[in-house]
């Protein structure tokens, strides 16, 4: 969500989007059911992973609820769609369930060059589905200028102690300040970790089960006969 646009700016629209979003029939209906519900910028299978799927569990009676304390009036949106399978599908439940809330979007779809140079480089968006893969990039919401227009002082500060940080225990408590903190402020609405699927030969061991870095590591791959 773009936090500088209007009505975004509003955390109450910001947490009624969140709560008008039903987690569960995106990943079943764009992702054919692979996927792991998320409620912050953050990998369920780290160590410092929090649960936090319940701040904005779907609620269609609370999200009209805030949209009517939000006193904004009808909303249309627009929703712009990079040409992955996971956001254009994706995006039409989106739509949906919005519209079930009053919240009308209208939909564009976006080759990866006009994404980028209009959404990511330009900000220029109200809303929009993307799967960030960067490991550990939860320091991104520090970013004044990154798209989605974040950077609350509390948590640029945050980032700093991360940044000096250096016992495993130090870091830990401050990551989940920090997926407590965007969660907490609606940034986003956090929908799915993306699945790890492949086929691969049963007498293959040692590929990675999760992928922590963008690669394959077939350091300790081995192949039984």
């Amino acid at each position: 969500m773009n936090n500088a646009r209007a009505p975004l700016d509003d955390i109450r629209v910001r947490q009624a989007i969140a709560h008008a979003i039903n987690r569960q029939d995106i990943i079943d209906g764009a992702m054919f059911g692979y996927g792991t519900p998320i409620g912050s910028h953050f990998a369920p299978h780290h160590l410092d992973y929090v649960d936090l799927t319940g701040l904005s569990a779907h609620d269609p009676d609370k999200a009209k609820a805030l949209l009517a304390e939000a006193g904004t009036g009808p909303i249309t949106l627009q929703l712009a769609l990079p040409p992955t399978p996971y956001a254009r599908r994706g995006g039409e439940i989106v739509q949906a369930q919005l519209a079930e809330v009053g919240i009308q979007t209208q939909i564009t779809n976006m080759e990866w060059a006009q994404w980028l140079e209009t959404v990511f480089k330009g900000g220029d968006f109200d809303l929009t589905i993307i799967s960030h893969t960067e490991p550990l990039d939860i320091d991104i919401y520090a970013r004044p200028d990154y798209y989605f227009h974040y950077a609350k002082p509390d948590f640029v500060a945050l980032m700093d102690q991360l940044q000096a940080a250096v016992t495993p225990q130090q870091r830990g408590d401050l990551y989940r300040k920090a997926q407590e903190m965007i969660a907490g402020d609606y940034v986003n609405a956090f929908l799915f970790q993306l699945a790890k699927t492949g086929v691969t030969d049963a007498r293959i061991e040692g590929l990675w089960e999760n992928a922590p870095t963008q690669a394959n590591d077939l350091t300790r791959v081995r192949w039984t006969p």
